[in-house]
């Protein structure tokens, strides 16, 4: 983990180059937040105010507007007064700092760049090539830059820089979603209502780690406080949050037939890169100034006055309405490279591969396929629909499967992400035939999303929690290995041990090595009491237990038929722990047959009882670990 004061850090003093820093994440993770707070701290002089003498922010969105540009019209673009002194501002270059906020977002091409001399800061170019000539560092090769853009497009900007330094963005924490709650809702019992609300939902509550999402929770629940009505939000994926947000927070179904229309105009701007919209573009979509007034008035685009023109408030959005279109079957017209047109009905003639299941657009369409989202639709569009386009997207879906095996691979969670908002468990039960699986988790959604997954990977019956990373070595070669990073909080062991309380196949978990709170314990072990559950092995070596944990794991034994075997080894549970256990052991329904301890510095008693207990249960082998 690492503070925005890091991202030109100490640590980059001694680089050749000055820093290119690329801040890169998901969809709705913070990524443009972040951006705006560099550049706000730095006005305020809390940051880097000894490091740069100038920073200019500018929205890509915004840039792409313009064809050509000069250098001086860029700086000019981010500077206070009518004119900037472009000369004394250039003088020192090492001291600027340039902010290309969603510099993935137009469809540049930035590779092919002039190896030419640097042209004049007065003389014009085309947009894309003074862009990337920043990057290239060509131009003001002594700048610092700081870029922020999607994950799912780095690999077509990897090319386009030099020395970069990549920083993703993860989201915020458990106490960051709190206190996001608390800033929003200005009257503490309001904060409070909402918190405790969104903490009972754990799929919505994880969902609250991206920043758009905790700020649509948020509004759903201020509207309802406002209208007096009983709070309540039960939106288990992102999609079904968007479908409460827009047709039942903001009402956007009052735009009748031109509903239709706005969607489609969202769909044709993604398929052309397009996330500016003329007047006439909204009229060659059936929509007047009265319904772009009615959709400014509801916070769903905002205006850019010159030249005129209006953008979704977030890109999410617009990708958002932009599936609605393609779920309801319409066709969209794509403008090509050579001015052709094409008649697109399949994502796939809109994203690369590489692109296909990363994309919003294509996770939002698994969820509006979802029955719940199709019913949803049809109340909304007054329509009877058809699921044909489903198929063809699973096909997909499964082929990358079959490609990836989940092997470690961030692309992975694209592709869960979409089965998780379809929720679609007769096509999940057949997606992963595999009997090994390794994954990487690093942040709670990611979670989320593992536990859903992995409830229908019925052929593995292992699974390993390796802390520290990939680089870690797992104990055997087949089941299931789940890289993360710790310390794990407690919120995060009670997700993790749901997939213990579904029907499955999970007959063994490790999770040596990795440190157990008692709260952690807790959860394991009401899990464990579920009558879905059928573990058999249960290994919880060197995981920091004490005596204070025994009376949860010996309610655990009396409570778990299926458990045959418990390893203990290198936990200091001392005398009254080993009592505790011996205790629960001694439940009729306890068939526990191996049971591994650290046997030293047991007091005589104890090491009595022990001997006690295998003349009882003449099954159960004691052993030294």
């Amino acid at each position: 983990m690492m503070e925005i004061g890091d991202l030109f850090g100490p640590g980059l003093s001694t680089q050749e180059e000055p820093p290119t820093v690329v801040v890169h994440g998901v969809a709705g993770i913070g990524k443009s937040t972040l951006a705006r707070q560099v550049r706000r701290a730095w006005e305020e002089g809390w940051l880097f105010k000894d490091l740069f003498k100038h920073v200019f922010y500018f929205n890509c969105r915004e840039l792409a507007q313009s064809e050509t540009m000069s250098l001086a019209e860029l700086i000019t673009k981010d500077w206070a007064a009518p004119d900037a002194p472009i000369g004394q501002i250039l003088s020192q270059p090492e001291q600027l700092l340039f902010i290309l906020d969603n510099l993935d977002e137009p469809k540049w091409d930035l590779k092919e760049q002039s190896s030419e001399l640097c042209p004049h800061w007065s003389q014009q170019q085309q947009v894309h090539t003074l862009l990337g000539s920043l990057l290239k560092k060509t131009l003001l090769p002594t700048a610092s830059l700081l870029i922020t853009a999607r994950i799912t497009a780095l690999w077509r900007l990897k090319t386009s820089l030099k020395h970069p330094r990549w920083v993703e963005v993860l989201g915020f924490s458990d106490s960051a979603r709190k206190e996001y709650f608390y800033k929003y809702f200005t009257d503490r019992r309001q904060a409070i209502r909402a918190f405790t609300l969104v903490e009972s939902n754990p799929a919505l509550f994880t969902m609250c780690l991206m920043p758009l999402v905790s700020w649509l929770v948020c509004t759903c629940l201020k509207q309802q406080m406002e209208q007096e009505q009983p709070l309540s939000l039960t939106s288990q994926t992102t999609t079904a949050l968007c479908l409460h947000y827009f047709f039942h927070v903001l009402q956007a179904q009052s735009l009748a037939t031109k509903l239709r229309g706005f969607c489609s105009l969202a769909a044709e701007g993604t398929c052309q890169g397009k996330t500016l919209f003329s007047p006439e573009d909204f009229r060659e979509h059936g929509l007047d100034g009265a319904n772009i007034s009615t959709l400014l008035n509801m916070g769903v685009l905002q205006e850019h006055p010159t030249p005129r023109s209006y953008s979704f408030i977030h890109l999410c959005f617009q990708e958002f309405f932009a599936a609605i279109s393609y779920a309801l079957g319409d066709r969209v017209l794509k403008s090509g490279r050579f001015n052709n047109i094409i008649i697109t009905i399949d994502l796939t003639g809109v994203y690369d591969r590489h692109d296909l299941f990363g994309e919003p657009t294509t996770c939002f369409l698994f969820g509006l396929l979802s029955d719940q989202g199709m019913r949803e639709m049809e109340s909304i569009f007054k329509c009877s629909l058809s699921q044909k386009r489903l198929p063809s997207l699973l096909h997909l879906a499964k082929r990358e499967v079959l490609l990836k095996r989940l092997n470690l691979d961030p692309y992975s969670w694209h592709l869960l992400h979409c089965f998780y908002e379809i929720q679609d468990e007769n096509f999940m039960k057949n997606i992963y035939t595999f009997n090994k699986m390794r994954i990487c988790v690093q942040t709670d959604m990611e979670l989320l999303l593992f536990t859903f997954f992995f409830t229908f990977c019925h052929h593995i019956e292992r699974l390993q929690l390796i802390e520290g990373g990939q680089h870690r070595q797992a104990r055997r070669t087949s089941g299931a290995f789940l890289y993360s990073w710790g310390p794990f909080t407690d919120s995060w062991w009670k997700m993790f041990f749901s997939i213990l309380k579904v029907p499955g196949s999970l007959r063994e978990l490790d999770l040596s090595g990795n440190s157990l709170s008692c709260s952690a314990v807790q959860s394991l072990c009401d899990a464990l009491k579920s009558p879905h559950c059928h573990l058999a092995t249960l290994r919880l070596v060197s995981c920091g237990l004490r005596n204070n944990c025994c009376k949860d794991l010996a309610s655990m034994l009396g409570a778990s038929p299926n458990l045959t075997e418990l390893d203990l080894g290198q936990n200091d549970l001392g005398d009254l722990g080993v009592r505790l256990l011996c205790e629960g052991i001694r439940q009729p329904a306890c068939q526990l047959r191996n049971l591994r301890l650290n046997l030293t510095r047991l007091s005589e008693e104890v090491t009595e009882m022990l001997r006690l207990l295998r003349q009882e249960k003449p099954q159960l082998v004691i052993s030294r670990r």
